[in-house]
């Protein structure tokens, strides 16, 4: 009897966090803890990428403090990555656990409340999102999109960054691309904030309707300012 109480011990263990990992509250947390990372890294990027306004010198010397740690540079986009991937997977599967859920209460005779556009598209968004990711680390980390030349080399010898992102968003076509990218950030972030805050259990009569507030403009920040970089560059703001 002892042994086989021991037994079931791990087996009971690993089935619990088992279902917990195919549940939706599991990917509820899965999402808003890969989201919280997100959008920390997001204000990391943002603060150094607005740098382009203070001129070559500055962006460049960021850009070289960068490239001289390999080891951090790579490691934070390989981060990004895990934590994107993990978050669309976590989108999607709860995605289906909710049609599937809508689908039983339909059968059974329930009403229920449709969502708002938001909602209803942050598993699109999301996975529009993860191209756009993927096409921005092929624009300016590895250099596949023209005009980008990784060869690129400021007065000091470090990489020109400055010149690079001059040189792309003079073209009007490369500016939609990242412009509309950023509507759909701010979008699907007007929604990710709140249940993000709701997946954590910070809710309540007065929380919520403040943390709702606040998730959309953070949110609208946050895309205006990564777009302000591409617009300003292309009305001649910010030029070599």
């Amino acid at each position: 009897m002892q042994s086989g109480a021991i037994g079931s011990g791990p087996r009971a263990g690993k089935s619990v966090l088992g279902s917990l990992a195919r549940s939706s509250v599991g990917a509820k947390w899965m999402m808003g803890i890969t989201g919280a990372l997100f959008v920390g890294w997001l204000l990391l990027h943002l603060a150094g990428n607005l740098q382009v306004f203070a001129g070559a010198e500055k962006l460049n010397g960021y850009a070289a403090l960068l490239s001289g740690e390999p080891m951090l540079l790579w490691g934070q986009r390989l981060f990004l990555l895990v934590v994107v991937f993990l978050h669309v997977a976590a989108g999607l599967r709860l995605a289906y656990l909710n049609r599937q859920a809508r689908q039983d209460r339909y059968q059974a005779g329930y009403r229920f409340r449709r969502a708002g556009l938001a909602s209803r598209l942050m598993p699109y968004t999301g996975v529009v999102l993860l191209a756009f990711i993927l096409f921005h680390l092929a624009h300016f980390t590895f250099g596949w999109v023209p005009p980008v030349d990784k060869a690129l080399m400021d007065g000091s010898g470090n990489p020109d960054v400055y010149t690079m992102m001059v040189s792309s968003f003079v073209l009007p076509g490369l500016v939609v691309i990242y412009v509309v990218g950023m509507a759909l950030l701010a979008l699907h972030l007007s929604h990710g904030l709140w249940s993000m805050v709701q997946t954590f259990g910070l809710n309540g009569e007065r929380w919520t309707p403040f943390a709702l507030q606040a998730g959309k403009l953070l949110a609208v920040l946050i895309a205006l300012a990564f777009a302000a970089m591409p617009l300003a560059i292309l009305a001649g703001m910010v030029s070599n």
